[in-house]
């Protein structure tokens, strides 16, 4: 009864503290919080309380801390190279991976990106849907996205830049461009049935750089499109709504926990599958188990290996 008592007392506490803080115009800052079963009570800097859930609170300090660290990032990491150091920094128009091809290690330190200069505009490089997603794919990382659209279609550059690669690629790109963008950040567009552009050349957002095809190692028509950061692939998710056809923030924030794909890739290992191999015998042989050697792969203990296929182990 005691109990039942003293619960009625702190609700009608906390009714006439709710309803005089209406009117109340004074901010308030959370000074110390009590734990009590199931739920917080939040003790603020002008003698008030509130009786909340202790999910909430701690979703309250996660989005707190996090405005925090990136309020931290825009202010001390802001990344605007200028233009001179963009464009002759590891220019490479023969090799599609100027940097080397990814590393971790250049993924180590953490940037704000300003996605558009003052002028800037951005584009989505072709109207179709989504048929594929960033991310690993039968085994294989899949370091773009696939986006539909049917032969000859114009394809356009996303940000203002400068073309750095305009031409064929011998490992399953095709007909590809890469273009460079005054932030730092590329952009590459594969499997083009022909190309509209050049080396050297600069384009801006909207400008057709090529026509859609299927050319390289694909099934259909389709613009396989990446962003990379010295060689380093993300997801354009991350900045592109792809149904809306629009930018989702102006500041690309890439810090080390965002790359964590770029390190598996760079820990993985293949086996390329030759006469007489089998899954059992394939995963005795690199001490792993058969189901993992599916899940890595996206196929299953009945699927046929075909002589020179690679299977990720690791």
């Amino acid at each position: 009864m005691k109990r039942i008592i003293a619960f009625l007392a702190l609700a009608l506490a906390f009714y006439s503290i709710s309803a005089q803080e209406e009117t109340d115009t004074i901010i308030k800052n959370a000074m110390d919080t009590v734990h009590s079963g199931r739920f917080d009570i939040v003790l603020f800097d002008n003698n008030t309380w509130e009786y909340v859930n202790h999910d909430s609170v701690m979703a309250l300090i996660h989005l707190e801390d996090s405005i925090n660290v990136y309020a931290y990032i825009l202010r001390e990491k802001l990344y605007t190279p200028d233009s001179l150091t963009v464009f002759s920094e590891k220019w490479d128009t023969v090799n599609i991976f100027a940097y080397g091809y990814i590393n971790y290690e250049r993924a180590l330190d953490t940037f704000a990106i300003p996605l558009l200069r003052d002028t800037g505009k951005f584009h989505i490089p072709v109207p179709g849907y989504k048929q594929s997603g960033f991310g690993w794919r039968w085994g294989q990382m899949h370091n773009g996205i696939d986006l539909d659209l049917a032969t000859g279609d114009s394809v356009v550059s996303a940000f203002d830049g400068v073309v750095r690669f305009a031409g064929w690629n011998n490992g399953g790109y095709g007909n590809l461009v890469i273009v460079r963008h005054f932030n730092g950040l590329e952009t590459y567009y594969a499997h083009l049935n022909a190309l509209n552009c050049k080396d050297n050349q600069r384009v801006s957002a909207g400008e057709c750089i090529g026509f859609g095809g299927r050319t390289g190692r694909a099934y259909g028509p389709h613009l396989h499109f990446e962003i990379r950061f010295k060689d380093n692939p993300f997801d354009p998710e991350w900045i592109i709504d792809f149904e809306t056809k629009e930018l989702k923030t102006d500041i690309l924030y890439l810090m080390p926990e965002k790359f964590g794909h770029v390190k598996e890739v760079v820990g993985s290992e293949y086996h390329v599958v030759s006469s007489g191999d089998t899954l059992w015998g394939i995963s005795r042989r690199y001490g792993v188990s058969i189901n993992y050697i599916c899940s890595l792969n996206g196929i299953t203990e009945n699927t046929t290996l075909n002589i020179g296929q690679r299977l990720r182990v690791r």
